[in-house]
């Protein structure tokens, strides 16, 4: 299986994944849930960081991640609020989608297929509000 196959799988994975958290059917949703999260998490991040988080992420998921990025303005000091109404927009502001339950799923499937080291330094550049949305083992230990 060449590279693109390999990542198309991998993709697949992920929002299979992202659905199962939040208990859903559509697989657009799953990838709306995906986008959002992932687009106010790179727009929240240092220039830097943003890009350490798109180097562990797979090929297509990454082409998502980038999708109408730039860097000016970055990082913008938005709050939990509007990180919440950026994931919310994904969905057009449907009322039966919880924002914080649909970054705490991405965010769960993020810290299973990748592991703590590169999210828990996401985690580090996000305000503490923003910071509660982590799963616990991205937490700083004591």
């Amino acid at each position: 299986m060449g590279n693109l196959d390999k990542s198309i799988d991998l993709t697949n994975v992920w929002i299979r994944d992202i659905l199962s958290q939040l208990r859903w059917q559509s697989k657009e949703s799953g990838y709306q849930a995906l986008r959002g999260t992932l687009h106010a998490l790179r727009d929240r991040l240092p220039p830097e960081e943003a890009v350490d988080l798109a180097a562990q992420l797979p090929l297509i998921v990454k082409g998502i991640y980038y999708d109408g990025w730039t860097l000016r303005d970055k990082p913008e000091k938005f709050k939990k609020e509007e990180f919440a109404r950026r994931v919310h927009a994904q969905f057009g502001f449907d009322e039966n989608v919880n924002p914080a339950e649909v970054i705490r799923a991405v965010l769960r499937v993020m810290y299973n297929h990748m592991g703590e080291g590169e999210l828990w330094d996401v985690r580090s550049n996000m305000p503490k509000e923003i910071q509660e949305w982590f799963p616990e083992e991205v937490a700083p230990k004591g």
